[in-house]
């Protein structure tokens, strides 16, 4: 059985950002039924700089953490830096989140590059 730290059990039990973002700038949306997975991530930019990150997910423990540390991690970050964070980086945050469950874990980096492409689909 996996065992998860103190800090993703507190982002599970109380995960930040969920909801969703008017108008946002880009849009990142996955669908995985094999591993009970539906997210949707939203960002805000402005001045080449995310502002805001919001979540709508149904997903594992492993994700559902993930998403909350990746929410709190995107507003001030420019394209090319939110674009760099990866599990192991995530992980990190969650002060090790078993590697067993990166590969759920890692729906919320697959969907924030989704947003991100999504953002500069609209803005080119």
């Amino acid at each position: 059985m996996d065992k998860y730290s103190r800090v993703t059990i507190r982002e599970f039990m109380s995960p930040s950002n969920i909801g969703h973002i008017d108008d946002p700038s880009g849009t990142g949306h996955i669908t995985d039924n094999a591993d009970a997975v539906e997210l949707t991530l939203f960002i805000s930019v402005d001045a080449g700089r995310i502002t805001d990150a919001k979540y709508r997910i149904a997903g594992c423990t492993a994700l559902i953490a993930t998403l909350s540390v990746l929410s709190k991690e995107l507003p001030g970050k420019t394209i090319d830096e939110a674009l760099a964070l990866d599990m192991p980086y995530l992980s990190g945050l969650l002060e090790g989140l078993p590697e067993s469950k990166w590969r759920c874990a890692g729906y919320a980096v697959q969907a924030l590059h989704l947003a991100i492409e999504d953002y500069q689909a609209k803005t080119s």
